[in-house]
C-alpha cells in the first residue's frame, strides 16, 4: 500500500510538472505557491526554476515540522524532492518538441485543470508537493478551510505579488488558473458529489450530536447498537452534510472522540425532511 501510495505522488508530481512546464511557464502564468514564485524570480534573475522550487520547499519544510509535525513533515518531503526534479526533467524532454499554444487564454484553462488534478491526486495520498501547500495544511488543520480555498488564497498572494514583475493581463491569466486549479483539488479528494454521508460509530453520542445540530447546524439520526464481536454498546450516528462541511466534521469527530470510527460516502441524492 505505500508503494502505491509513492507512486501515485510521482504521477500527481509528473502531471504538475508537465504542466507547469507547457502550459504555465512558457506563458509566465503563475500557479501561485513556490511554482509562481519560481516564475517571478526567474524572471527577475534568470534562475533555473526548479532550483527555487527546492530551495523554498526545503525552508517552508522546517515550518511543516513546527505545525504539522514529524509525520506530516516527512510526507511532505518526498512531494519536496520528487516535484522540482520533475520540473528539471519535464523540462529537458519536453524541449524536442514543439508544444507552442498561441492562446494563453486556453493555456491557462488547461493548466488550472492539469496542475489542479496533479496536487489534488498528490493531497488525496496524504503527501504534498511541498511549498506553499504546507502553509495550505496548516490553515486547514487550525482553521478549518479546504484545502482548494486555503490554497486559492495564498496563491491568489503570491499572484498579486506578480503584479510587480508581469502585466495585469499574466495576473488575470494566472488567476484563472488559480481558481480552476482551487475546484479541481477538492474534487479530485473529495469526489463531484455536494453531499457526504457519515456513518459513525461512538460513545460519545451526546457531545457528536450536539456539535453536528449545534455548530455545524445539521441534523443526525442516533441508532443504538452493538460491537459484533465485543458486545459492547456502540451508538451509531447518521449525518448527512454538504461536501463544504467535511472537514468540519472530520476534525471534531477526532477532538471529540479520537477513537470513533467512522465511513464517508457520497450521497446522489438527499430529499425529504426539513
Amino acid at each position: 500500500m505505500k508503494l502505491k501510495k509513492i507512486l501515485m505522488v510521482v504521477l500527481g508530481c509528473l502531471i504538475c510538472a508537465l504542466s507547469f512546464n507547457i502550459f504555465l511557464s512558457p506563458y509566465h502564468i503563475m500557479p501561485g505557491g513556490v511554482s509562481g514564485i519560481a516564475i517571478i524570480l526567474k524572471e527577475i534573475f534568470d534562475v533555473e526554476e526548479s532550483i527555487i522550487v527546492l530551495i523554498s520547499s526545503t525552508i517552508l519544510l522546517g515550518i511543516s515540522l513546527i505545525f504539522l509535525g514529524k509525520k506530516a513533515t516527512i510526507n511532505s518531503v518526498i512531494g519536496s524532492i520528487i516535484f522540482p526534479i520533475l520540473i528539471y526533467l519535464t523540462k529537458l524532454f519536453l524541449q524536442y518538441f514543439d508544444l507552442n499554444i498561441y492562446n494563453r487564454l486556453l493555456a491557462s484553462l488547461i493548466g488550472g485543470v492539469t496542475f489542479g488534478i496533479g496536487i489534488g491526486i498528490v493531497y488525496k495520498q496524504g503527501f504534498t508537493t511541498g511549498g506553499t501547500e504546507i502553509i495550505a495544511k496548516i490553515i486547514n488543520k487550525y482553521f478549518h478551510v479546504s484545502l482548494g480555498i486555503s490554497t486559492f488564497i495564498i496563491d491568489g498572494i503570491v499572484t498579486f505579488v506578480g503584479l510587480m514583475v508581469f502585466d495585469f493581463e499574466t495576473v488575470i491569466y494566472s488567476l484563472i488558473t488559480i481558481y480552476l486549479m482551487s475546484i479541481l483539488i477538492d474534487k479530485v479528494m473529495l469526489g463531484l458529489f455536494g453531499n457526504k454521508s457519515f456513518y459513525i460509530i461512538t460513545t460519545h453520542p451526546k457531545e457528536i450530536k450536539k456539535f453536528v445540530t449545534e455548530e455545524l447546524g445539521h441534523g443526525a439520526t442516533i441508532i443504538k447498537g452493538s460491537g459484533a464481536y465485543s458486545n459492547e454498546e456502540r451508538y451509531v450516528i447518521l449525518v448527512v452534510i454538504p461536501t463544504n462541511d467535511y472537514y468540519k466534521l472530520k476534525d471534531g469527530l477526532k477532538r471529540i472522540d479520537d477513537e470513533a470510527f467512522f465511513v464517508v460516502s457520497n450521497s446522489y441524492e438527499v430529499g425529504g425532511g426539513k
